[in-house]
This record gives C-alpha cells, sequence and structure tokens, in this order.
C-alpha cells in the first residue's frame, strides 16, 4: 500500500548553515511485515524533507537503508545533505510512523531552463523472457509500469514529466534511436524512454532443517532495462539496468492483475515500487540542465501554437526562441547539429494546459516557420 506522509517542518535560518528538516512518514504494515512498512515510512519521511527543501540525492532508499542500520549514521551525500538522523517510531494498530530529521544545503537552480518541465514519452515495456511471466500470469505488467512510473514522476519530479504512454510495445532489439525518434513524432515529447523487462525469474527456498516446519517462501525477481534518449538530436542520455527481488506472497497458481491495488500492496509490488521512485529519481537529476524545448504544431503568419503549456511551467509573458535543426556527419561519420535560430523573438500571450499560442513581440511577421520547428527558453 502506498503509504501515507505526514510532513512537519521545522526551519532554522542562517546564511551559510544547513537547515534542520524534520519530517514524519506512515506506512500500513502489510502481512505482519514491520521491517517493510518501517522501511518505506522512512523512505518516505527522507523524501519528503529533500523535495521541500530542494535537495538532490542519488537514493533515497539508500540513505533509508543506512539510517535503519545505524540510528547514529550521518550520511553525506551529492554535497546536500549533511546528516540524517532517525528521532523515533511509533506502533499504533497497522501503522507505523517514523519520524526523521535532516540537515540539508538547500540548491538553488542553477539551471535557467529548468523552470520549465521537459516531457517524457514512453510505451509499454515488453517482457524478454515470456515463460518467466507464468507464474501469476503477470504478461500485462509491461502495460502497468509506464503508467505507474509516470505516477512517481507526478508525486516527486521537478524537472520532467510523462507526457504520453503510447499503446503499443517497443521493440528493444530494433533499432532504438529510429523508435525514439518515431515516437517523438507520433506523440511528441522532448524525451524518450525506452524499456524492456529482463529478468521476472522466482527461486523457492524451501529454509533449513532448523525451519522445516515453516512454509517455503518463493523469491521473484524483477529487472529493468531502460534507455533514455533526447528526442530531438537521438542521442542516448541515460542507461540503466534495474535489479531486485522481494517474496511473492501469492499462491503460485493464482492470476494476479499486475493494475490491481492487491499487486501493488505485496511484498513484490512494492518493491518495484522503490525502483521506480528511483528510476524517476535518476531521470530528474539526469536531465535537470538540459534546455527545456517544445515543437511549434501550428504556424502562422502572425502567431504559433507549441506543445507547451502550464503544466509545463509556461505562463503569460513569458519569451522564447524559434529555431531549426538540422543534423549532417562529418567526413569519420560523426553527427554534428546546426541550430538556426529565427531573427523574431516570441512572447507566450495565452497559455492552455498542455500548449500555448505565441507571437512576435515587436509585430514582426513570423515567416519561414513550420510545424515540427522548435522552440526554447536558454
Amino acid at each position: 500500500m502506498k503509504p501515507i506522509v505526514i510532513l512537519v517542518l521545522a526551519l532554522l535560518t542562517g546564511t551559510s548553515q544547513a537547515t534542520w528538516f524534520e519530517a514524519s512518514g506512515q506506512a500500513v504494515v502489510v502481512n505482519g511485515d514491520q521491517q517493510q512498512a518501517r522501511q518505506m515510512a522512512t523512505q518516505e519521511a527522507i523524501k519528503q524533507a529533500l523535495l521541500f527543501a530542494g535537495a538532490r540525492v542519488s537514493s533515497v532508499q539508500r540513505l533509508a537503508n543506512g539510517l535503519l542500520q545505524d540510528d547514529r549514521l550521518e550520511i553525506r551525500a551529492s554535497g546536500e545533505v549533511d546528516r540524517v538522523e532517525l528521532l523515533h517510531e511509533t506502533y499504533q494498530d497497522d501503522i507505523v510512523t517514523v519520524s526523521i530529521r535532516a540537515d540539508i544545503f538547500p540548491q538553488g537552480s542553477q539551471c535557467p531552463a529548468s523552470s520549465y518541465q521537459k516531457t517524457i514519452t514512453t510505451a509499454w515495456y515488453p517482457i524478454r523472457n515470456k515463460r518467466q511471466a507464468t507464474m501469476g500470469q503477470i504478461f500485462d505488467l509491461g502495460k502497468a509500469l509506464p503508467q505507474k512510473l509516470r505516477q512517481e514522476f507526478e508525486l516527486a519530479s521537478r524537472h520532467a514529466q510523462v507526457q504520453s504512454v503510447q499503446n503499443f510495445y517497443q521493440r528493444p532489439n530494433e533499432d532504438r534511436v529510429a523508435q525514439a525518434m518515431g515516437m517523438v513524432r507520433r506523440g511528441g515529447g522532448q524525451l524518450v524512454l525506452i524499456g524492456e523487462i529482463t529478468d521476472l525469474s522466482d527461486v523457492e527456498d524451501k529454509g533449513s532443517m532448523l525451519t522445516f516446519w515453516k512454509e517455503p517462501v518463493t523469491n521473484r525477481s524483477f529487472g529493468l532495462e531502460v534507455h533514455l534518449f533526447n528526442g530531438m538530436t537521438g542521442e542516448l542520455l541515460m542507461h540503466e539496468q534495474l535489479l531486485t527481488s522481494a517474496p511473492w506472497q501469492f499462491d503460485r497458481h493464482a492470476s494476479i492483475d499486475p493494475h490491481s491495488l492487491a499487486f501493488w500492496q505485496s511484498s513484490y509490488g512494492l518493491a518495484i515500487q522503490n525502483q521506480l521512485q528511483e528510476l524517476a529519481q535518476r531521470i530528474d537529476e539526469e536531465i535537470a540542465c538540459l534546455p527545456a524545448y517544445g515543437r511549434v504544431l501550428q504556424s502562422g503568419f502572425e502567431q504559433l501554437t507549441i506543445d507547451m503549456g502550464s503544466q509545463q511551467g509556461i505562463s503569460q509573458g513569458d519569451r522564447l526562441r524559434v529555431f531549426k535543426l538540422k543534423q549532417f556527419q562529418d567526413p569519420r561519420g560523426n553527427n554534428h547539429y546546426q541550430y538556426f535560430l529565427h531573427p523574431v523573438e516570441v512572447q507566450v500571450t495565452r497559455a492552455l494546459e498542455n500548449s500555448a499560442i505565441v507571437e512576435s513581440i515587436g509585430g514582426e511577421p513570423l515567416t519561414n516557420i513550420q510545424p515540427n520547428d522548435f522552440v526554447a527558453r536558454r
């Protein structure tokens, strides 16, 4: 079950000193597993404190695991988190509450383009070995994952959002760059995420002779390989391989819906959710300083319609530049890009949810601009 979060902040001001943030996270104990609930509540408390402070760390899960192993542990990460302390934990009925205190150096954004959110398009993730999906009949897991990842971006991302999940399975064995460029042409977006489920294998742990009275536990792996591309140039920005495992708490012969609450509340579902949270955070950090750009949807003599709107941070009055992109190869076969800036700067006159109307600032005609040209604030 998704942890319930209660956030309490106490700030000590100072110009050169870190700020203390106190936060509390709650999680429901599922099937008596207090340790897992404690870990989930601790992760949520740390994540909420960091998000509020504007700090970035490589892994909230790693911070939480280190904190639970040693309550006095001092953790340093990315030069932004000086110390994290576990204050107390309480149990009431089936809910555990964990309170932490984090000493954080909030860092202001150094990226002028980061105020706009970058948009990501993706599609369903195929299963490399479909036989491994037989236990539980979770053949539709690849359809559920990108939707769950979209939710993680909505909850925690500052720099990106999953704008489109296209209704087809990606083909990871074919040309990924060509797939990425094709997906952008069909569904828009600045970035393209291509994924493949690489491991759903299971191992039965029968225990030892000393624990013969216990039921055997089935542990199931989860592996996901992802590639993140720049949809404008086809450049590979990130390649990640995620791998985790957790107990499979369902009957081996039962059919489990990977879209269901029961699946995502289970130990296995929560383990996958942790991986998706970390993936969203890694992507967010990777593209934080990448300039945000949009595409021209419709061009006219006096105004343009672009595919960025209030959801991406566009506001009325924002000034943008229009440009074309040309790709060419040098004699060695290396790809290069030329940017051709339009001489006229444009301004947003109307911001809709996922689109906007822009006009030239000085009233000059918007000539030689075509759909699929680009706009950006740099």
